[in-house]
């Protein structure tokens, strides 16, 4: 019997041991495996209204990368004056492809192409499609869909290529658009796509300045301009837009050459995928007040939207003067519950300098 009891007693000793053991050993928690995004940029012959004269000869014609933190320059990618390229280039849209890859549209009146190559310094370049055709007219911006294909703004329509590089459509959007698109969609310069596909697009021409939401399936009749909505003046022209899916809004940017309320101003707008509707137009910045906002936009050339912290990347000439000399990028931070923004800093995130000139296109990515 005693030795029963002793037996018992032992176990409770030895189990009250590693119940302790466990108390004690420390909990360690996962490594994070998350892969850091960056800022890349891409300048050259940009779009900002009626405010540049930058062509492919005098833009910067580089990609590089910033961190997303700091703005500081990690990495040269490609420079569009040295070799391999060819006289003329000029860098006008990037597209992210994989960690490790990216798409670069290549503007140059003597060769349109999009090549692609590796996020690294001076990587091999590969054309992706040289297809004359399908660049026909001077390409703006470039972004990538949700089939794996390509959707390319150019001045006269919009392009789709497969993730092969053939060519949809005749164009898939043209420039002749029936309802209240309207038929002088003759200055094209940036695109974007909702979370269904449909293909938002800026038109810059004067007498049509507005954008206008299409068919995912491209233009063919009247019955495919699903919305539009006209700029805020007539001397506004939208230069960038951004699709914000989580809470379906449409960000576009419009630029003028003076401080005139309007026309150098951002916008936000609600959009119901499923019924077209555009409502609730609501002006987050004005480049007429800028003295009180303490920061100024002024002529924007591109804008992307980074949804995992709310911040907006915006570059902008670095003084209103009607012939602008050069770029900068801010950093912003921006609320789409309250639709408001603030900027980041009291400095810009990357300031002007030879490799601003001018900033056509960002996007963030691995």
């Amino acid at each position: 019997m005693k030795l029963g009891k002793f037996f018992l007693f032992s176990i409770l000793i030895l189990t009250a041991c590693n119940e302790k053991k466990k108390e004690e050993t420390p909990v360690v928690e996962p490594v994070s495996t998350q892969i850091p995004k960056h800022l890349y940029v891409s300048t050259g012959a940009c779009y900002s209204g009626t405010n540049t004269t930058f062509t492919a000869a005098t833009a910067s014609n580089q990609t590089y990368r910033l961190n997303l933190t700091t703005g500081q320059k990690e990495l040269s990618i490609a420079d569009y004056f040295s070799l391999p390229a060819n006289p003329g280039d000029s860098p006008v849209g990037l597209v992210d492809i994989d960690s490790s890859n990216m798409m670069i549209l290549v503007e140059n009146t003597s060769g349109r192409r999009i090549e692609k190559l590796t996020k690294s310094s001076n990587p091999t370049r590969t054309i992706f499609t040289s297809n004359a055709t399908a660049l026909s007219a001077a390409v703006k911006g470039i972004v990538k869909t949700s089939d794996g294909g390509f959707l390319i703004a150019k001045t006269a329509g919009i392009e789709k290529l497969t993730s092969q590089g053939v060519r949809m459509g005749t164009p898939y959007i043209g420039t002749a658009l029936g309802a209240t698109c309207g038929a002088t969609n003759v200055n094209i310069n940036g695109v974007a796509v909702t979370s269904t596909g449909k293909v938002i697009y800026t038109n810059a021409a004067a007498s049509n300045n507005r954008w206008g939401v299409i068919s995912p399936n491209g233009y063919s009749t009247a019955a495919d301009c699903l919305a539009v909505q006209a700029a805020p003046d007539v001397n506004a022209y939208p230069v960038a837009v951004q699709f914000i899916p989580s809470y379906s809004q449409i960000m576009v940017a419009y630029a003028g050459n003076s401080l005139t309320a309007n026309l150098n101003s951002i916008y936000v707008y609600d959009f119901n995928d499923s019924t077209n509707a555009i409502s609730n137009a609501t002006k987050i910045y004005d480049a007429n007040t800028y003295v009180a906002a303490g920061y100024l936009l002024y002529g924007i050339s591109s804008m992307v939207y980074n949804p995992d912290d709310r911040t907006l990347f915006v570059a902008t000439a670095i003084s209103n003067a009607t012939t602008v000399v050069n770029y900068s990028i801010e950093k912003l931070n921006y609320n789409p519950d309250s639709k408001t923004l603030t900027r980041s800093s009291s400095v810009p995130f990357y300031s002007y300098g030879v490799d601003t000139k001018c900033v056509s296109s960002m996007i963030i990515a691995e």
